[in-house]
């Protein structure tokens, strides 16, 4: 049940989203970046992300190697459906509640997790609302890119501090 809910809410947001390319042609949030750069270097800097992409679920996934099996509450290969697009946009929600949930968990047993309120939840969500907003066509979609990038990196950076913690735990 649950996966046909989040399937018929990125049904939804996918109408919304390429609704601008059948208006004025205009081209929404940051891919209008892609026709100034040009066709090569649109392709170096689309495969940058995506690798970066895959570091960034390495660690979310070794996140979740980490935590007990039992305070999982989600299975560590399941980070990779961040590259499900367009069903990513609203799986990254449940899969940074997930990782901020399994780490609660796993806090339960490990007090030096603490120190890290909630395991980067506000942030992980910040980026998640941001990369939507990013398909909001023209300057506002640009500038909610860009943000969700910083807002992203933060919780990356914060995954590998706990990830740290966690590994000196074992």
């Amino acid at each position: 049940m649950n996966v046909i809910i989040k399937i018929i809410i990125t049904a939804l947001l996918l109408l919304i989203a390429i609704n601008p390319y059948f208006e004025n042609g205009q081209i929404p949030g940051g891919l209008s970046e892609f026709r100034s750069l040009g066709l090569i270097p649109s392709i170096i800097l689309i495969l940058i992300f995506f690798t970066a992409i895959a570091f960034y679920c390495k660690s979310l996934q070794a996140t979740l190697n980490l935590i007990k099996i039992e305070n999982r509450t989600r299975k560590p290969k399941s980070i990779w459906y961040m590259y499900l697009i367009p069903f990513n946009f609203i799986e990254d929600f449940f899969i940074i509640i997930d990782i901020s949930n399994s780490l609660k968990n796993e806090m339960k047993s490990n007090e030096s997790l603490k120190k890290f309120g909630d395991f980067g939840l506000t942030i992980g969500i910040g980026w998640s609302v941001a990369q939507l907003f990013s398909l909001i066509p023209n300057i506002a979609g640009q500038i909610s890119g860009f943000v969700g990038i910083i807002l992203w990196i933060i919780h990356w950076v914060l995954i590998e501090k706990i990830n740290k913690v966690l590994k000196n735990k074992l």
